[in-house]
């Protein structure tokens, strides 16, 4: 039978590698800011921009967020529709493109930096195995062997993006948001997780609702 000391010690080995999973994600929203003024204020029909430098991801970041938005009930379309490729993205061009229509809304994303991150990496040889812990001289010479060998560094691209909420009635910014994305593989990698990040924090704030 396993004794209390060595249940405790398989307990924690196993938090720890779910730490470690999660601690894994990419992209992390790293600021949120509101205002407080529109509290209680939802929209339902909103206008996704995507500013890019390639058109394919512009296409790809407003096609992912209008998908799940519509998926939630939430009305949105997609700018590239109305602002097509070339046009200047500015006050005049987003109220021209918008007239008429029932657009309450509009979400624009925009990259912030790209910058280069060093980080250091333990030996990744340790993986924690119940059989080491039956004993101070099984324990001991497994760990210390580990410990002992020299981690390394690795550099990785970190892309910083700023995501905005607007009100079409007023033209204020109502939300605003800052993610950070370390080493993402993809440029869809990174939409895929923002869109999910952004529409989790509209939906608790109240600021999306279902028609």
């Amino acid at each position: 039978m396993k004794t209390r000391i060595q249940k405790a010690t398989y307990y924690l080995a196993t938090i720890f590698s779910c730490i470690f999973i999660v601690s894994c994600a990419s992209t992390k929203v790293t600021s949120v800011w509101m205002d407080s003024k529109k509290a209680g204020t939802s929209y339902n029909d909103i206008l996704i921009i995507g500013i890019a430098e390639e058109e394919h991801n512009r296409r790809l970041f407003e096609e992912q967020f209008t998908t799940q938005l519509n998926a939630a009930g939430v009305e949105s379309e997609v700018s590239y529709n109305m602002l097509p490729e070339g046009t200047t993205i500015d006050r005049d061009s987003v109220s021209a493109a918008i007239k008429g229509k029932d657009i309450d809304a509009v979400i624009v994303t925009h990259m912030v930096s790209v910058k280069e991150e060093t980080v250091y990496r333990q030996n990744m040889d340790y993986r924690p195995t119940y059989g080491y812990y039956n004993g101070l001289y099984n324990y001991y010479p497994h760990v210390n062997s580990y410990v002992q060998q020299p981690g390394y560094y690795t550099t990785h691209d970190v892309v910083i993006l700023e995501t905005n909420l607007y009100e079409v009635k007023s033209e204020e910014l109502v939300w605003s948001a800052q993610s950070r994305s370390f080493a993402p593989e993809s440029a869809k990698e990174v939409i895929d997780e923002l869109v999910n990040l952004v529409i989790k924090d509209l939906k608790e704030k109240g600021l999306i609702k279902s028609k």
